[in-house]
């Protein structure tokens, strides 16, 4: 059995979407949705925001890291997708994170499937936005993971640093960390780019992120952490989705040895380090610009929670003053 690949291409129209005519032809001639995905990718390039774009490549990597790079357009219908949508969860996706892959590949769906063939493929999977749950926990329970003695049971000692890592460098993102590459490291910071937003963040390596990235440094690797072997993207994406469903399977045991209250995973060091830089009084557009959000009202979600007890606490205030001048102007 064999296949044999034709040269296509896919004409846009002004408003990026498929021209009807060449789009079918195009799915005809060659049915493997990898090349026709990445085709619809680089013509959206041009009226797309580069955001936008890298969401699509992010979501299609993870799609075909389940369905397979020889994935036949003809195989594509909603058992698949909400069966992946069920390998996410699995793989302990937030519910925000799989809305937005399955909102990208219902925009890559458009371009290279039939009018009602993918509009009838989402309908059972969730395209929409939960409001996000407080994920942090308090500098106690950082420091009891901190001093959790797990030398003995490596795996677990590489999640716990890799963890207090992530929340020493103001919240990276696990994915950022994962690949994370040594010639981003130098002259005492770190300079990377977000994979979700693209967003530039400089980093000052302080004395213990350092002593993190001393005890896993490993010679003939480009990374900074044990974590990928490889620089292909499509497999380094493979590598990074089983190091993400292990990392978290590890957090959890980690988090019940430390009696932490809350599920511990890889969102925790993120949220965490917002809450407190929040506490410590550090201004919003400050934290925002730490974590790589190209809005406050995105940093606003991590920290919802904490601006509510702040309004309780002020109303209190408030009432007490208040109540005060009251008694006195009747004594």
């Amino acid at each position: 059995m064999f296949r044999v690949s034709f040269h296509f291409s896919i004409r846009m129209s002004g408003n990026g979407k498929r021209d009807g005519g060449n789009g079918e032809n195009a799915v005809r001639e060659n049915p493997v949705f990898r090349n026709l995905a990445t085709e619809a990718i680089r013509s959206l390039t041009e009226v797309r925001a580069k955001s936008t774009i890298d969401n699509y490549r992010t979501a299609l990597l993870s799609f075909l890291c389940f369905a397979g790079d020889d994935l036949m357009v003809e195989n594509i219908d909603r058992c698949l997708i909400e069966g992946y949508q069920s390998w996410l969860f699995d793989h302990d996706v937030s519910q925000n994170t799989i809305s937005c892959y399955m909102r990208s590949l219902r925009a890559l769906f458009h371009q290279v499937l039939s009018e009602t063939k993918w509009q009838s493929l989402f309908e059972m999977v969730f395209t929409g936005k939960m409001r996000t749950d407080k994920r942090s926990i308090p500098l106690e329970e950082i420091m009891r993971i901190q001093r959790l003695q797990l030398y003995q049971i490596p795996s677990l000692a590489f999640s716990r640093d890799l963890f207090l890592f992530c929340f020493y460098a103001l919240g990276m993102p696990f994915v950022d960390a994962a690949f994370l590459q040594k010639k981003q490291v130098s002259d005492g910071y770190i300079v990377y780019h977000r994979h979700k937003t693209g967003q530039r963040i400089r980093v000052k390596v302080e004395t213990p992120m350092q002593q993190i990235i001393d005890r896993y440094a490993c010679e003939g690797t480009p990374y900074v952490f044990p974590i990928l072997t490889t620089q292909d993207k499509s497999k380094a994406m493979v590598e990074y989705e089983n190091a993400r469903s292990r990392y978290n399977r590890h957090l959890k045991k980690i988090g019940e040895m430390a009696g932490v209250r809350r599920p511990l995973t890889s969102y925790v060091a993120r949220h965490s380090w917002a809450s407190m830089a929040y506490h410590s009084n550090v201004d919003l557009s400050v934290i925002s610009k730490a974590l790589g959000h190209t809005s406050p009202n995105t940093t606003l979600t991590y920290i919802r929670e904490i601006d509510d007890n702040r309004i309780d606490t002020a109303n209190k205030d408030l009432l007490r003053r208040i109540s005060s001048s009251y008694k006195k102007a009747f004594l």
